[in-house]
């Protein structure tokens, strides 16, 4: 049976970005345009084999990206703390 770990990572300073929907629109002047939404990606998730492999990606993206911290006093263990999960998965 293989292990395996997924690491999730919140990013911060992340920028929203224009993504088209499927959804299309008639213009007033009856041309037929896709919507378009402003969407934010700040989760990265990664499925990595063992504890090893986490630290290492985790390492990775912490040279690339700036890791979300807690914000919340009322949530002593992850005030002031970086935000990411590794957890065990099937």
């Amino acid at each position: 049976m293989k292990k395996a770990f997924r690491l999730t990572v919140h990013l911060a300073d992340v920028r929203k970005k224009d993504v088209q929907t499927d959804r299309r629109t008639k213009l007033a002047n009856g041309k037929i345009q896709f919507e378009t939404k402003r969407k934010i990606y700040n989760t990265l998730s990664f499925y990595v084999n063992d504890m090893e492999d986490a630290n290492k990606k985790l390492a990775e993206i912490r040279s690339k990206y700036t890791i979300q911290k807690g914000t919340n006093p009322e949530k002593k263990d992850k005030y002031d703390k970086e935000l990411y999960s590794i957890s065990f998965v099937n």
